[in-house]
């Protein structure tokens, strides 16, 4: 129903002649029932706008932090935002200004009183700037209205009639009394053997702790120069914490005498700044725990293994690449004149093959990589999942092996060419077959490395573990 509506009910209504009571009295509610309906129907309206101006504004909670709140977060963590203003104790505000402790002064106002008193609404209150008003207090405003004023812009003042009714005892330590220790002959003898037990668990505790010490000075390098004094005259280990600090000042200040910070590392030189210093997401206690322990060498178990492996591959590689160098030149050597060896190209060194060769140390070679490939599936089994590794393959080495070594065979046919017939005539007992290990006449520091022998070894280390 709409607000023209109404008006002409209502004007229906005054103009009516006939009608009872009664009936004017049903109308009136019927026009009432509808005021307040319409009043509703807008109250909602505009709570519903309110509402979804609120969702536009403001974006709801997923549950999820953003990458933009996610880095800020941890940067005001990792680096606080600095004070502005030297930095006072709560002491030194105090000691500068100490509370004052004094009597209300006679024309201090009552607070409580004056509330008290503008409860009852037909007291007048007036005002600070002379403005009066038969009003409550509660309704009347304490302040004037100033325009474009906003309440945080507020700045609380101390009443002039305030004063500090708190005093600060300076209460002076306790004196401390020794405790000393009790007269054995007024004890009884059950008192007596306590006390003796006693004395003994302390003696015992004692030598523990000295030899605690000596062993620690021992490994330090420290002479202690009252060891030959007896246990009487060295000093206990301290029980609280200024002892403790006395007993550090003490320690450094005969390493200094000794000249032990004369010895230093880096002294006098700036010191060596690291990229993850300024890394606001790495904290400063894991960075130095870090550092720690890679000056110390140590690592994490699959990296142990990783250069394990590393070292197995290498090894196997270049035994590989000795044995098929040393086959490739004797059969060039044998079975080419010497005019045509100068002849031939790094190409032709890369695809030569000897298929009877790799039928012999075909057992020794699938041997040797299921070794390595034990290895590989050990490193996966520790390692994290972007560092592992693939197997190995026996035809991928090999041509590896060939590609790597073209250059090494070139090399030493040129010098066998070069040698003369000398040369070529002693090849045969030179570059021997892989299964001899007779050493060349002549040459004490020259010897064969077989494939067989490191499979063998690499077998013992692994019955050995």
């Amino acid at each position: 129903m709409s607000g023209a509506q109404i008006s002409d009910l209502r004007l229906c209504q005054r103009y009516s002649d006939s009608g009872s009571q009664s009936a004017r009295r049903a109308s009136a509610k019927l026009f009432e029932d509808a005021a307040n309906e319409e009043a509703e129907l807008a109250e909602q309206a505009a709570r519903a706008s309110k509402i979804e101006a609120l969702r536009k504004r403001d974006e709801n909670w997923t549950g999820e932090e953003s990458i933009q709140d996610a880095v800020l977060r941890m940067l005001v963590d990792k680096y606080k935002p600095l004070r502005s203003g030297p930095i006072r104790s709560a002491d030194e505000k105090l000691r500068k200004a100490p509370p004052q402790v004094g009597a209300t002064e006679p024309g201090a106002i009552d607070t409580v009183e004056a509330l008290r008193s503008a409860v009852d609404d037909s007291v007048v209150v007036k005002t600070a700037w002379g403005a009066s008003s038969g009003r409550s207090l509660a309704d009347v405003p304490l302040l004037p209205h100033i325009e474009g004023h906003q309440p945080w812009l507020t700045t609380f003042t101390v009443p002039s009639h305030a004063q500090s009714s708190i005093k600060y005892g300076n209460i002076p330590p306790s004196a401390t009394t020794s405790r000393l220790p009790p007269n054995p002959e007024v004890l009884d003898d059950k008192a007596k053997r306590k006390l003796r037990e006693t004395k003994k668990r302390t003696e015992q505790a004692g030598r523990l702790r000295n030899a605690k010490e000596s062993t620690l000075d021992y490994r330090l390098g420290i002479k202690s120069p009252n060891r030959h004094e007896g246990v009487a005259h060295q000093r206990p280990n301290p029980t609280s914490l200024r002892g403790w600090t006395s007993l550090v000042e003490d320690r450094i200040e005969r390493a200094r005498q000794e000249g032990r910070f004369d010895r230093i590392q880096g002294r006098g030189k700036p010191l060596k700044q690291f990229v993850e210093e300024r890394n606001p997401f790495i904290a400063r206690e894991e960075f130095l725990l870090n550092r720690i322990v890679q000056r110390q060498g140590a690592a994490p178990p699959w990296v142990e293994v990783q250069q394990e492996l590393e070292s197995t591959v290498n090894s196997f590689r270049d035994v590989l690449r000795q044995s098929w160098t040393r086959r490739a030149i004797r059969m060039l050597t044998l079975s080419q004149p010497p005019g045509l060896l100068t002849n031939l190209t790094l190409d032709k060194f890369i695809a030569f093959r000897d298929v009877e060769w790799e039928a012999r140390e075909r057992g020794y070679h699938n041997t040797a990589i299921e070794e390595v490939n034990s290895l590989v599936r050990k490193y996966n089994g520790m390692s994290p999942y972007a560092v592992r590794r693939g197997h190995y393959a026996l035809n991928v080495e090999l041509e590896r092996a060939y590609r790597e070594s073209a250059e090494d065979i070139l090399e030493g046919i040129t010098r066998r060419v070069k040698a003369g017939p000398t040369g070529t005539s002693s090849l045969a007992s030179t570059w021997d077959d892989e299964r001899e290990s007779t050493p060349r006449s002549g040459d004490t520091n020259w010897a064969p490395i077989r494939i067989r022998d490191v499979i063998r070894e690499w077998v013992g280390k692994l019955a050995r573990r």
